[in-house]
């Protein structure tokens, strides 16, 4: 009996070489956006916090600021999350379950994940319209609010495809 060896818990099993690397690159890229957003939001922590501190002037639109780019540190880090399986699992249960009650639970987790992920795209591509057609913006900056509802649809599009490999892939096999 062999054991395949893999370097993480990632929904990656059986997935087509080209399909997985393309989704790997480009959960990749939305990644190094994430980990960029989480560099400037420390930047900007630090000097109002200096500015606060030694010029007695904080800077005002830090607050605005840090939340957007939390929203994008959060969404943009989804799907490299899911591929380095860094996401939250209770797999020590199923486990133990006879093959057939194992597929049939991995089949209904990777479905229910794809269609909360299809969930969120659609919602908030809707809900990224809808902030464009009324033009709201940040309170005190006034930053516009839609591109980053926007952000968020697009930076969970990998994840839809993630899933759906995945269900498709726990149909036919059992992890």
């Amino acid at each position: 009996m062999t054991v395949k060896e893999s370097s993480s818990n990632a929904p990656q099993h059986g997935m087509s070489l080209r399909g997985k690397k393309g989704l790997e690159r480009v959960s990749t890229w939305f990644n190094w956006i994430a980990v960029g957003a989480l560099l400037v939001m420390f930047a900007i922590m630090v000097l109002d916090i200096l500015s606060s501190k030694i010029l007695n002037q904080p800077i005002t639109a830090t607050v605005d600021v840090a939340s957007f780019l939390a929203l994008v540190v959060a969404s943009f880090s989804v799907s490299r999350t899911i591929l380095a399986g860094r996401h939250i699992e209770v797999e020590f249960i199923v486990k133990k379950l006879p093959r057939g009650a194992r597929k049939f639970f991995n089949t209904l987790s990777s479905f229910l994940s794809l269609a909360f992920f299809l969930l969120i795209v659609w919602r908030a591509f809707v809900y990224a319209y809808s902030l464009q057609k009324t033009g709201e913006s940040s309170l005190t900056q006034h930053i516009p609010m839609a591109p980053f509802a926007y952000g968020i649809a697009i930076a969970c599009i990998p994840a839809v495809l993630i899933y759906a490999y995945q269900t498709y892939y726990d149909t036919k096999d059992v992890r």
